[in-house]
């Protein structure tokens, strides 16, 4: 591999590996951002609009497009006064459960728009391990958070531990930091060779001054010997 070949691959490294840094600090003050916004036990973490939450139970088990399971990480979409109107029976909604002091994650069977209220219910019986399931307690369309999206599996666990105090600062704090003075070390690196290149510039500049300067003193000396030699011959000449 030639001197050519092999910085273009150092080049294309480098590349890379800035744009991965650069992209893990965008997920990450994303991910930092959204849980900052969560002020009160009832606000679900949400960037843009689209919140995530970790399923803490089987209740929503099922072989459904929309059915998720206890582990499962699903997102959700804020609601706002005038979406929550367009709700179908069907559809899964988030709300925080006052009597348990959670969020729940269940499926719409009632609509009332005359007192605007809603009923919802779990798909699958954890505990029975049936699908024998009781309507949950009504709530107000205000209380209505968010409307299920989608769900990645599996991830609902991490999602967990990232939110506990160590795992933020395992996997948000410690990474951000690390990134932080990576990139300072890059940064003061390039300032250093920046600052050797302008020297070594300006040393090469004034080594060419000096070299012409003392080029100059060496050509002004010629001269004149060469006229002190002129002189004395046109002196021989008129002794003779």
């Amino acid at each position: 591999m030639d001197e050519k070949q092999k910085s273009t691959t150092k080049k294309v490294l480098s590349i890379s590996l800035n744009s991965l840094f650069y992209l893990l600090i965008i997920l990450l003050l994303i991910f930092s951002l959204a849980n900052i916004k969560v002020k009160k036990e009832n606000d679900i973490a949400n960037i843009f609009g689209t919140g995530f939450l970790s399923v803490q139970s089987n209740s929503m088990f099922g072989d459904q497009e929309d059915s998720f399971e206890k582990g499962d990480m699903i997102f959700v979409k804020m609601l706002d006064e005038e979406s929550v109107k367009e709700l179908q029976v069907g559809d899964i909604v988030t709300y925080f459960d006052m009597t348990i002091k959670e969020f729940n994650t269940h499926r719409i069977v009632e609509i009332n728009l005359e007192e605007e209220y809603l009923i919802t219910q779990a798909d699958y019986n954890y505990i029975g391990q049936n699908t024998n399931t009781q309507p949950d307690q009504p709530i107000a369309f205000d209380q209505a958070l968010a409307t299920y999206s989608s769900k990645i599996s599996g991830l609902g666990n991490g999602l967990d531990y990232i939110q506990s105090p160590t795992g933020f600062a395992l996997f948000v704090i410690l990474p951000v930091i690390f990134i932080l003075a990576f990139e300072g070390f890059i940064l003061g690196r390039n300032i250093l060779q920046l600052n050797r290149a302008k020297m070594e510039e300006k040393y090469a500049h004034e080594k060419e001054d000096q070299k012409a300067l003392l080029e100059s003193e060496k050509e002004k000396i010629r001269q004149e010997i060469l006229a002190e030699l002129k002189n004395d011959k046109g002196t021989d000449k008129k002794s003779k």
